[in-house]
């Protein structure tokens, strides 16, 4: 007769589960990506406060939101386009294309501003569209298509200008998008209204998490850093009150933050261009539209690089073959690429936009004030464009290994 032996089953360890190296690696390439880039851009404030007390003034505080701004834009137009696994040189060459043609439609032709403006975006738009439609149906290499395109945009905009190089804005009416601020009373409510957005959104995402039963906290997940995200908009908000108020070009920039930070976690958009990043293969077989979610994503980065545009000549209160150039296009790239943003495709946040912008702005502006050249700073946010990409490519790389 068989003996059966009655076993107690051994008890649930009650120790956490040791931090790996692969549980790090996808934590940075998730939910802790973001501290890296707070750490650096906590350090560089400090080094630079340190270095000239004049960095953390009020007045000085503003003119780098201002500075970030279109940096942080162009870095906005590129990440749906890195998302899905793309690459756009054009976001530049379009914001000065479609600046130049704001100016000369407002001062030749006698246009409203805001008619001007709204004609620059949708030709932006449909520089996207018209590019977007050329690579996914030919199967060209982005890279190669939007550098022909840039070169083909830089020589339109300099057609559109006159002889002498440059229009002047100056009474034209575009200059106060980047010439006015808010007052002190709303920009405390901005803050208020910044920071629920937030938290609606983060809740959006708890509520999901729950549905499918995964581990979730609204104290962690919801309550905290909508706490938080309120508490630097205030202090943010109280420091610019001290110089002007809060720039309407960095409430443009707000704006447009949080109605793609909604697109790209609430929407089946959003998550479309996820999956085609993370593996076209298996979204086309889940019968995702990817040739339509690639195309409109080039049709986002031209309608925000056409803003982008539009914000600098409103700064620079004019237009020039400059518009655009520079390093713009490197300093856009960069600030996606540092704030988390992929460039192998599938992972990336809007939020990248803001916190790579203050990285990069925070170095030109610190460096401004100490007086280096122009080649050093050069050299300098090339350095930063290598090492973000090595860290990422670091971080992508251990990611997949541990899974």
């Amino acid at each position: 007769m068989a003996t059966y032996v009655q076993t107690t089953p051994p008890a649930a360890s009650t120790k956490k589960p040791r931090m790996t190296r692969h549980r790090l690696f996808e934590l940075l390439a998730g939910d802790l990506r973001i501290l890296p880039v707070l750490i650096a851009l906590l350090a560089i404030w400090f080094i630079f406060a340190s270095l000239s007390p004049v960095f953390v003034s009020s007045r000085n505080i503003t003119n780098l939101f201002m500075q970030s701004v279109v940096t942080g834009i162009i870095a906005l137009a590129i990440i749906p386009v890195l998302i899905v696994g793309e690459i756009d040189l054009s976001i530049a060459a379009i914001s000065g294309l479609c600046g130049t043609l704001t100016a000369q439609l407002t001062l030749q032709l006698g246009w409203p501003p805001m008619l001007a403006v709204a004609a620059a975006i949708l030709v932006g738009v449909t520089i996207g569209l018209i590019q977007g439609v050329w690579i996914t149906r030919s199967g060209a290499p982005s890279f190669l298509v939007t550098f022909g395109g840039s070169l083909a945009l830089g020589g339109a905009q300099m057609a559109l200008l006159p002889k002498a190089g440059n229009v002047n804005l100056l009474g034209s009416g575009l200059e106060f998008i980047a010439g006015e601020y808010l007052p002190a009373s709303i920009g405390f409510l901005f803050a208020i209204v910044a920071a629920l957005s937030f938290g609606l959104l983060r809740h959006q995402t708890f509520r999901e998490k729950q549905k499918l039963g995964t581990a979730a906290s609204l104290s962690r997940q919801v309550v905290a850093p909508a706490v938080t995200v309120g508490a630097l908009c205030a202090v943010a908000v109280a420091i610019l009150n001290q110089y002007r108020g809060v720039p309407l070009a960095a409430l443009i920039f707000f704006v447009l933050l949080a109605i793609f930070a909604y697109v790209t976690t609430q929407t089946k958009f959003g998550l479309y261009m996820f999956a085609i990043g993370g593996s076209v293969e298996s979204a086309r077989r889940a019968a995702i539209p990817v040739l339509r979610i690639k195309t409109a994503a080039f049709m986002i980065a031209g309608g925000l690089s056409a803003i982008a545009g539009i914000v600098a000549a409103s700064r620079l209160i004019g237009v020039s073959v400059g518009l655009g150039g520079g390093t713009l296009l490197l300093e856009g790239i960069a600030a996606a690429v540092i704030g988390g943003t992929s460039l192998f495709g599938g992972r990336g946040t809007v939020w990248a936009a803001l916190l790579g912008a203050l990285v990069i702005g925070s170095i030109s502006n610190g460096m401004d004030l100490l007086g280096m050249s122009t080649e050093i700073k050069m050299a300098v946010t090339g350095g930063i464009l290598v090492l973000a990409t090595t860290i990422d490519a670091v971080i992508s790389r251990g990611s997949l290994l541990s899974k």
